[in-house]
């Protein structure tokens, strides 16, 4: 596709950390149109179901601190972790420049290690079907039941088969004279369940542009399969929402929100 004059052509980037450094600096330029407050909110409309007042949030695969911030400026006390350095980097001046006290940290969701835990956790913006292997995944729900406080609620969203397979992640806004000039476009593969998404960028800035392409991949993974997941990890699964409502998920689901629960107190040893 031609994107005007010629640019250098950087090589494909794979890696999970590296395909999220290279867009850091305009991350938040391609979000621009996502309604986070909106997010925020039906989080809270989930928690309102529950009866469920946090004080204390980690926002797991944070990315540039967005939702973290929302949450920050209305008194929650947040810690944010995100794989990408850059993306921390960028959540960390975000939140200087609100003068907001957020504790923003580099650390893998398979591995977290806080040393504290949470009343709430939330992982927002399908970041979880990044996580490729059902291994790691398992690793990441057995991390997360670890954080939280007896009686925590874990609160995430995950785009369903349905939503990758169907070309979700095709979008362009080539012609549209916007700084940043994106083209995504995506293949699934039914028998590993992995979407991959080619994304190219042109990013124009003082008469100077710089050309990105990376793949990014994301795996499906069933309702039934995460429910399990979870059951493996000691959490308890309160409800499986279809995106943004309050009704159940289903098969016609895009989207899925999961909300699950460490007990109170952890089962006596067999």
């Amino acid at each position: 596709m031609d994107f005007g004059r010629s640019v250098d052509m950087s090589e494909t980037i794979t890696d999970p950390v590296s395909q999220f450094d290279e867009i850091a600096f305009l991350y938040d330029e391609l979000m621009a149109g996502v309604p986070y407050s909106g997010w925020v909110e039906y989080v809270h409309r989930i928690l309102g179901q529950f009866h469920f007042k946090p004080k204390t949030v980690l926002d797991l695969c944070c990315g540039t601190g967005t939702a973290s911030i929302l949450l920050a400026g209305e008194g929650y006390d947040v810690t944010g972790i995100d794989v990408s350095p850059a993306m921390v980097e960028r959540a960390r001046q975000k939140a200087a420049e609100k003068r907001l006290q957020i504790d923003f940290r580099v650390q893998d969701a398979s591995s977290l290690r806080l040393g504290r835990r949470f009343d709430l956790i939330v992982s927002l913006f399908d970041s979880l079907n990044y996580i490729l292997d059902a291994a790691a995944l398992q690793n990441a729900f057995h991390r997360v039941s670890e954080h939280l406080q007896p009686g925590g609620l874990f609160v995430f969203d995950v785009n369903t088969e349905l939503a990758l397979a169907g070309r979700f992640f095709d979008q362009s806004n080539v012609g549209s004279g916007a700084s940043v000039i994106y083209d995504w476009r995506s293949t699934y593969d039914y028998e590993t369940r992995i979407c991959s998404i080619r994304m190219s960028y042109i990013y124009r800035s003082c008469g100077a542009e710089k050309r990105i392409k990376i793949a990014h991949y994301q795996r499906a993974y069933g309702i039934q399969e995460i429910s399990e997941m979870l059951e493996t990890a000691g959490l308890t699964v309160l409800a499986v929402y279809n995106g943004y409502t309050l009704k159940k998920a289903g098969a016609r689901s895009d989207r899925a929100f999961f909300v699950a629960r460490r007990p109170q107190a952890d089962p006596p040893e067999v």
